[in-house]
């Protein structure tokens, strides 16, 4: 018994980040919209909840570290930027590989229809919409599960982010076409994240292929 509990203490952090995100994780999958409200609203508030503010007052006032352990930091400029530039090259084509294989992920990549009648509001869709929901989820799945939780475990961090979020994503019932881009560049966006050591460059890594995926589809819309 003592040397479980001196086991316990050793790994506390891990296991109390673990516990979070499982938490996190499994609320999401089971929360109900309140039919009184706007369903995306609501889904929206509470991604930024638990996918944002969570982490970040977890790092900062529960086990007291710096938010820049979530990958919130510089790190380092040639191997983040030469890690973008591989990422996006193998990522676009893989993702021509698809398209050309698989005509569905042309029919069902689905935009919203305003965004593909007026510039104004594609432009807003992905400068803030598309920057809001990215930042989420490199804060939670790059920053709290793979830079803070699984950090100790090297690349394969990268490996265990990218099963979380596959794993997420299908249980949820979500494993759709138009998710697609966002599945195909996970584990890229984590081996960014992994070389780089900096959520930056994640970040924009994703931002790029989205937006490039999205330019492609409306050009052959």
């Amino acid at each position: 018994m003592n040397h479980m509990l001196r086991l316990l203490a050793m790994h506390r952090r891990f296991i109390v980040t673990g516990i979070l995100v499982f938490f996190s994780l499994g609320f999401l999958l089971f929360f109900k919209e309140n039919e009184s409200f706007s369903p995306v609203l609501q889904g929206f508030i509470v991604g930024i909840a638990f996918f944002l503010v969570i982490p970040l007052l977890y790092s900062k006032m529960v086990i007291g570290e710096p938010i820049q352990n979530l990958g919130l930091q510089k790190g380092r400029f040639i191997s983040g930027v030469l890690a973008v530039l591989l990422a996006l090259i193998v990522a676009c084509g893989i993702e021509l590989g698809l398209v050309l294989m698989f005509p569905l992920f042309h029919e069902q990549y689905v935009f919203p229809g305003i965004v593909q009648t007026s510039f104004l509001w594609f432009i807003f869709y992905e400068i803030v919409l598309s920057s809001i929901v990215l930042s989420l989820y490199e804060v939670f799945f790059r920053g709290l599960i793979q830079s803070l939780w699984l950090k100790s475990f090297g690349i394969w961090a990268v490996v265990m982010q990218a099963a979380f979020f596959y794993g997420f994503f299908l249980l949820k019932g979500d494993f759709s076409w138009y998710k697609a881009p966002l599945l195909i560049f996970c584990p890229f966006a984590g081996y960014i994240a992994y070389r780089s050591r900096s959520l930056w460059y994640s970040f924009v890594a994703s931002w790029i292929f989205i937006f490039l995926t999205d330019i492609f589809f409306l050009m052959y819309r």
